[in-house]
């Protein structure tokens, strides 16, 4: 169902992607538009102003020198030169009234009575045409005698090139549109490519069952190739998971029908000795036996389970550590003698630890017994404890025949065993219990181990 909810919703996706690349490329060039054409204007404004400022400063200074006759000769001279007659100028009186006019033919439009009626006369104003657009920029200086002197220009010419460049802009929306379309799907395809891949693959094992599909992974290093990568070592862990399950179920029919068979041995022995007490009663022994065993079996499985997912109920105390080590090594201390292996200890006396004290005995027994277990005769096992900061450091070293580097990652794995001749006695659960009760803790474990030299476990728990 999800499958197909993607399958549906593929199409859209790209859509939605083209779109959004479209609509950002458009902006991005009309912003980019935009700014070109605010630039160009002010830049022409400038020029325009800058042109006027020239030729106010230039009649200023021809005032200047000579009153309002050397302001007319100054004009004339222009004109006779050949000049172009592109500026306009006018000399007004204290009151504002007119004295001296130079107004080109082209500019009849223009109302300059307007310029008498204004009560206040800005550095810098406009003056449009009474019925066309057109503007006269104008500039405007008091001279000493308290006389103004005015020159401006027509600024048609400016907003015919911004006119252009506005139909030129407008002219190239429409391929820009075209283009942020094509774009936009060519880069939404190769930016969906990777997703496709992995419905792809996900439909492939779906329908196949196959486990052995993996999404193609390509040079690039961004986040979908990433999301490729972790994908496949998904499905790498989930291939090693069901090939250990299938290990595992193999693993336990093979353990439990030996405990299975002989509990149904012993109860059809028990059957054919119904007049003999003594076998029926040591028949029933054996079946407790057995029965005791499974029990236990299934018991560190749930308590494995518990301690994984944070539910494992502590009763935390003040566990003295002394007390605590004697009794485990008393324990094991007659198996160690059969097999002639000696058992040393090491730790302060009044060394305590805060933890569960049957869980902690169990953890460090489990560790303890694979010592005794996997030493040949004549080793030798040490058990340490010490205070390490805010930790308790337990150390359990021995001299057996330690584990290959390949299987120190799995140790720690539920029913996984090293011995693949199955010549010990186990199921592989003891290690997996061990890290489960110290995590319980707030605790972790390290191993170190070499073949033939041995193997030694740290265990560290909050003081």
């Amino acid at each position: 169902m999800s499958l197909n909810f993607l399958s549906r919703c593929r199409p859209h996706l790209s859509l939605r992607l083209t779109l959004w690349f479209s609509l950002i490329f458009l902006l991005a060039s009309l912003t980019v538009l935009g700014m070109a054409y605010y630039l160009l204007a002010t830049s022409l404004r400038q020029q325009d102003r800058e042109s006027i400022r020239t030729a106010l400063q230039e009649y200023q200074a021809q005032y200047k020198a000579g009153k309002l006759i050397a302001l007319r000769n100054a004009i004339k001279f222009e004109r006779a030169a050949g000049k172009p007659n592109i500026f306009f100028v006018r000399l007004a009186g204290p009151r504002n009234q007119t004295v001296f006019l130079h107004f080109p033919e082209q500019w009849a439009d223009f109302n300059l009575q307007e310029l008498e009626r204004m009560a206040t006369i800005p550095a810098w104003f406009q003056l449009r045409a009474a019925q066309e657009e057109e503007v006269l920029e104008i500039a405007t200086v008091r001279l000493p005698d308290n006389f103004l002197l005015q020159v401006g220009k027509d600024t048609s010419a400016r907003e015919e090139l911004l006119e252009h460049f506005r139909r030129v802009a407008f002219g190239v929306t429409i391929p820009l549109i075209i283009l942020g379309l094509v774009g936009g799907k060519f880069l939404a395809g190769r930016t969906l490519r990777p997703i496709r891949q992995l419905i792809q693959t996900v439909q492939t094992i779906t329908a196949t069952g196959m486990m052995t599909a993996r999404a193609p992974v390509g040079p690039a290093r961004d986040e979908l190739a990433e999301l490729a990568r972790l994908f496949n070592q998904m499905l790498d862990r989930i291939s090693a998971l069901l090939d250990g399950m299938r290990e595992t179920l193999d693993n336990v029919a093979h353990d439990l029908r030996t405990p299975l068979t002989r509990l149904r041995g012993v109860a059809e022995t028990a059957l054919q000795a119904q007049e003999q007490p003594d076998t029926c009663r040591a028949a029933l022994a054996d079946c407790l036996e057995e029965a005791e065993r499974l029990s236990g079996l299934l018991t560190i499985l749930m308590d494995i389970a518990e301690a994984e997912a944070g539910t494992m109920k502590l009763r935390l105390e003040t566990v003295p550590i002394g007390p605590l080590l004697a009794d485990l090594v008393d324990l094991y201390r007659y198996v160690a003698e059969d097999k002639q292996i000696s058992i040393t200890t090491n730790y302060p006396p009044e060394l305590a630890v805060t933890a569960d004290a049957p869980r902690l005995r169990q953890a460090l027994a489990n560790v303890l017994d694979n010592a005794v277990k996997y030493t040949p005769p004549g080793g030798r096992i040490t058990v340490t404890a010490a205070a390490a900061g805010a930790w308790r450091r337990f150390i359990i070293a021995d001299t057996g025949v330690g584990i290959p580097p390949a299987d120190l990652p799995k140790i720690w794995d539920r029913l996984y065993r090293g011995d693949k001749s199955r010549s010990q006695r186990g199921l592989g659960l003891g290690l997996s219990l061990v890290k489960a009760i110290v995590t319980a803790h707030g605790g972790h474990i390290e191993v170190a181990s070499e073949p033939g030299q041995g193997s030694r476990f740290d265990i560290y728990l909050p003081g």
